[in-house]
C-alpha cells in the first residue's frame, strides 16, 4: 500500500531534515530493543515486553509521515479474516 502523491503540486507534509531528526530519536530505543533480543528470550512475559516495544517504535516510526492521529478510543473485539464483520 503507498501513501505517496505524485503530481505537480505533490510535495512532502514537513522538510525532510525534520523528518529525519524524528526518525532519529527513534535509533537508540530500537538499538536497545536489538540488543535485548540478541540477549535470547528465557520467557513468554520477556517476549511479550520485547513485542511491545516493538510496537511503540512502529507507532513512533509512522508518526512523523501520518500525524498523530491517535489509536481507535474502541477498537472491535473481533474482526473476521477477510475483514467484512466486526463485534463491539
Amino acid at each position: 500500500m503507498r501513501h505517496d502523491r505524485s503530481g505537480p503540486d505533490a510535495r512532502p507534509a514537513q522538510s525532510n531534515s525534520n523528518l529525519a531528526d524524528q526518525l532519529e530519536r527513534i535509533t537508540p530505543r530500537f538499538d536497545e530493543l536489538t540488543q535485548r533480543a540478541r540477549l535470547g528470550i528465557d520467557s513468554a512475559d520477556q517476549y511479550n515486553e520485547l513485542e511491545e516495544l516493538a510496537q511503540g517504535i512502529a507507532r513512533d516510526v509512522l508518526e512523523p509521515f501520518r500525524g498523530n492521529a491517535g489509536r481507535a478510543a474502541r477498537p472491535p473485539l473481533y474482526l473476521s479474516a477477510d475483514g467484512t464483520k466486526a463485534c463491539w
